[in-house]
């Protein structure tokens, strides 16, 4: 086992509540990850994924435990994948979790943790639930948050909607926006889309973050060129379904309200962003 695959080894027990490894590790890298997760490899290697080790724990009787844990390389790439699909918020486990009957999903520091018993029985569950909290004590500290989320208005925010992304694909779906990318987005951008207020009203807010002014100045011309020129003029425009989009560029900050009840509710968003 090599030294990156020992250290992931070392976040595992040898043994839970009983169960035992059952046979030898399973190593993943960004070359085979397609032979393990097929057709979802996509998005862990687009938040730079760099390995991922698999242990199954075996009890007679008993469902397998299984854990994947995945090394995104840095805190914020492992919270990009993790919210890229959540529905709810929970913070039982790491510093976030999901759990559903049978699987438990959670992120802490630079980690993407997964642990499944198919079928559960009050065992494994058990068992999922210990063996998550002692990957949570080996991994120890928490990661940092992308900073672009601090951004983000606090009034009205629906939390679990917050989607931090890098790349055209995955922005397009969580909201579609066009299919070029029409931002420039790229492994140099942060990027966070967010929704505000309640069901059926929601307004839909994006951040994205260039690491200079002048790449900021350029992808919000292609933005406003491809998608709504009449935004270099106004500050928010109406649509014909009556929602109002509204855009602001700001150093190497673009704001963008798209599916705002009224222009007033799209310019206090972006007030809001620019306050903080």
């Amino acid at each position: 086992m090599q030294k990156e695959s020992q250290r992931l080894a070392r976040l595992l027990p040898e043994t839970v509540e009983g169960w035992q490894i059952g046979h030898d590790d399973q190593v993943f890298n960004r070359e085979n990850l397609y032979n393990y997760i097929n057709g979802g490899a996509e998005i862990y290697l687009s938040y730079g994924f760099i390995e991922m080790i698999n242990r199954t724990y075996v009890l007679p009787d008993q469902p397998d435990v299984i854990a994947d844990i995945l090394d995104m390389g840095t805190s914020q790439n492992a919270f990009g994948v993790f919210a890229h699909s959540r529905e709810s918020i929970a913070a039982d486990f790491g510093q976030g979790s999901e759990y559903h009957q049978g699987y438990l999903h959670f992120w802490k520091d630079r980690y993407v943790i997964s642990i499944i018993s198919n079928p559960e029985t009050a065992e494994s569950k058990q068992t999922i639930f210990t063996l998550a909290k002692e990957i949570e004590t080996a991994i120890g500290v928490d990661g940092p948050l992308p900073d672009i989320l601090g951004l983000l208005p606090e009034q009205n925010l629906v939390e679990e909607s917050i989607r931090y992304v890098r790349e055209h694909f995955w922005m397009n779906s969580h909201f579609f926006i066009a299919e070029e990318n029409i931002l420039n987005l790229n492994d140099q951008t942060d990027a966070v889309l967010a929704r505000y207020g309640a069901l059926g009203q929601r307004s839909i807010l994006l951040l994205v973050k260039y690491p200079q002014a002048s790449e900021a100045e350029v992808a919000y011309a292609s933005f406003t060129e491809a998608y709504l020129p009449e935004l270099r003029d106004e500050p928010a425009i109406r649509s014909e379904d009556g929602s109002w989009t509204s855009g602001h560029l700001s150093g190497n900050l673009i704001t963008i309200v798209f599916n705002a009840s009224s222009q007033a509710a799209a310019l206090s968003l972006v007030n809001a962003v620019q306050d903080k």
